[in-house]
């Protein structure tokens, strides 16, 4: 055993590295010398910039090829009825729209969420098991993890309803109309 051991860890003085875990079974990590590794200059910079060309290029020949849908220059004097924000602030348009203190969706709701995206990772701890994440996520910690997980799913839901409706439902006088008529 020690004979085996002193063979498969051999002390380099011009390398600054140490074992950090034992492992059970064998892996194929363990076998591989300073000579089977790739260097990340020049070999991964060279990949990722021919792949950031690639994806400009496909965008500019998307850009070529077809229209921006724009709308005609800004006129102040003719504003758009009804008045939307971005998509991404629809949500929040659609939740001052269903109060008569818009205070509270449009300031006090998402500085909540800000912050509970902040506390997740203080709040949320990952219970250890030997499954898969995805089964110590839904089934894994208890009544705890259940109401974080049902309550992130309700936000994220109710984000999803406001936003499409505030897309694509909303009409002249910001009325309640089908996007297919």
């Amino acid at each position: 055993m020690e004979e085996t051991r002193e063979r498969a860890f051999v002390k380099d003085p011009n390398k600054t590295y140490g074992l950090m875990e034992i492992v059970e079974g064998t892996s194929p990590l363990t076998a591989k010398a300073p000579e089977d590794t790739v260097d990340t200059f020049p070999h991964y910079i060279l990949l990722m910039g021919i792949c950031s060309l690639a994806v400009t290029l496909v965008l500019l020949l998307i850009s070529l090829f077809f229209d921006a849908p724009l709308e005609d220059l800004a006129n102040p004097l003719v504003t758009p009825n009804p008045g939307k924000a971005p998509w991404y602030f629809t949500g929040i348009q659609e939740l001052i729209h269903y109060t008569n203190k818009p205070v509270v969706p449009a300031i006090i709701i998402p500085l909540l969420i800000a912050i509970w995206l902040l506390l997740i990772p203080y709040i949320d701890r990952k219970p250890k098991s030997r499954f898969g994440v995805l089964f110590n996520r839904f089934f894994i910690g208890g009544e705890r993890r259940r109401i974080l997980i049902g309550l992130f799913t309700c936000f994220v839901f109710a984000a999803l309803v406001l936003t499409l409706i505030g897309s694509l439902f909303r009409g002249e006088n910001w009325g309640f109309v089908l996007p297919w008529n």
